[in-house]
């Protein structure tokens, strides 16, 4: 057979830049198939305040912003959209009101993301259209449940949660979008028990175990790329004596038993965006790109994929 190459990349949360990257590197790199594989949406709202004087005001970056002219308001807002934040154009009394009424803020925040899903669902459909390049796109424990819908109506589009995905002739692929409880309690955080269920269920689906990818958004535990700093009860992170933050590993431990037991040929992971690495357990071999989202950084790994596994191959890509 013909070999496939495959490009996955994580944790894009929001950017823009980064996914409009994602979908070019269909062509860029050459591949026939492309996998997001988690965390797609951003997470937070930079509010645009328009003043009495026509001028606008936002804090950017954690810095007060003031913008004279039209030209200053659109290079802010593509700024916004490049570091994965959401931009909405109101004054002040309308603000006041959001600050006293969280419910507001969240209808907001779920049609800010809607509508930069649907655009990049419509995206998506334009670049990839008549290429045969497989998208797949899977959410993570970070995303709300409601983006499933917007990216299962593209025909593009395949959203691999607990299936089974064919990816050529001899590679299968399952996928979860799903983690282990974090400090964040995120809308797929699950205890590890049940994400034990949920991968028993797809590997019960798997054909060729030999030649399968396990595309888990949360990476093994204490495999080396699950490493983050440990945070202390106001969730700020520890130090060391030496003044820079203790590590400690916050992967899966139900992630880390199946591929121990069932020893795929590649694990596909993210979550933890400073932890950029690979390991080896087993035959298998896990990689986490890394993550670089806010600076419109694209993060990915290059699957070589050969009928013979000893003869695949994978590099890490930046762009």
């Amino acid at each position: 057979m013909a070999k496939t190459q495959l490009f996955f990349t994580t944790d894009i949360h929001g950017s823009d830049v980064c996914f409009r990257k994602f979908i070019n590197a269909g062509k860029a790199y050459k591949v026939d198939v492309l996998v997001l594989g988690g965390d797609i949406t951003g997470k937070m709202i930079i509010p645009i305040v328009e003043q009495d004087d026509g001028s606008h005001k936002a804090e950017y970056l954690g810095s007060d912003v003031v913008l004279k002219t039209k030209e200053e308001v659109e290079a802010l807002e593509k700024n916004i959209k490049l570091i994965g934040a959401y931009f909405y154009h109101t004054n002040e009394d309308e603000l006041s009101e959001f600050r006293q009424d969280r419910s507001k803020i969240n209808e907001l925040f779920e049609k800010l993301i809607r509508a930069r899903v649907e655009e990049w669902a419509v995206l998506t459909e334009e670049r990839l259209a008549g290429t045969n390049i497989k998208c797949i796109i899977n959410p993570g424990n970070d995303d709300a449940y409601f983006i499933d819908d917007i990216l299962k109506k593209s025909d593009i589009i395949i959203v691999p949660e607990g299936k089974n995905i064919q990816i050529d002739e001899y590679h299968e692929m399952i996928s979860t979008g799903y983690a282990n409880i974090t400090p964040w309690h995120c809308a797929r955080d699950v205890p590890e028990e049940e994400i034990e269920k949920k991968i028993e269920a797809m590997v019960s689906q798997v054909n060729d175990m030999e030649n399968c990818i396990f595309n888990f958004h949360c990476p093994p535990f204490d495999a080396v790329i699950d490493y983050a700093p440990l945070l202390d009860e106001n969730m700020k992170p520890v130090l060391t004596a030496g003044g820079e933050p203790e590590m400690i590993p916050v992967g899966c431990k139900a992630v880390r038993a199946a591929i121990e037991k069932y020893q795929p040929l590649y694990g596909l992971h993210g979550h933890i965006h400073e932890s950029k690495g690979f390991t080896r357990i087993g035959r298998t071999i896990c990689l986490n790109p890394g993550s670089e989202y806010g600076e419109g950084v694209v993060r990915g790994v290059i699957l070589v994929l050969d009928k013979k596994p000893k003869k695949c191959k994978w590099m890490f890509s930046e762009g």
